[in-house]
């Protein structure tokens, strides 16, 4: 089951994600040290699906921020969605080395084990990521794809249905 399609159907306005970039490549250009333009840049090109330019701005980022949690999530991600799931497993746990309530980070882990047919452990990871916020819809979903995985349907079936609620819950707000 290939969950980095979860990422790449998350689009976002073309327009605005190469405005962000031309912007951002502005400020690198004024401050070659500005970490979080090249962050927001990385974010820009993942988000047009350039994952091998985000992960050279991440890896700018990390140079000059080795503890941003953040900057290794966001790498992961790209590694996930390429399909190198063992490189996006080790930005993941590293971004959880350096912030232990780091909720997308369990999340995206998860994802990741998920891939490696780790089903144990990405039920762990989906579940602290709902602990850590108990409205983050994603994870139940994700979590109730694994529990059908694994062949408990109730469960399955119960995360789908707050998964859902919570979804509909958070585009009404």
């Amino acid at each position: 089951m290939d969950l980095s399609d979860f990422y790449s159907g998350l689009e976002r306005d073309p327009d605005e994600q190469h405005y962000i970039m031309v912007q951002m490549t502005a400020l690198i250009a004024q401050d070659a040290a500005n970490a979080l333009a090249y962050f927001q840049r990385g974010n820009a090109y993942s988000n047009l699906h350039d994952y091998a330019q985000a992960r050279e701005d991440f890896d700018r980022v990390l140079a000059l921020e080795p503890s941003n949690a953040m900057a290794y999530n966001n790498r992961g991600i790209t590694w996930l969605c390429t399909g190198e799931v063992s490189a996006a497993l080790e930005d993941f746990c590293q971004a959880l080395m350096l912030d232990t309530a780091y909720r997308d980070a369990y999340h995206n882990r998860g994802l990741a084990y998920v891939e490696l047919d780790r089903l144990d452990e990405a039920l762990a990871d989906l579940t602290q990521a709902m602990t850590l916020d108990p409205t983050f819809w994603s994870a139940y979903r994700h979590r109730g794809i694994v529990h059908a995985m694994r062949g408990d349907h109730r469960a399955s079936f119960a995360d789908y249905l707050r998964a859902r609620a919570l979804e509909e819950g958070s585009s009404r707000a």
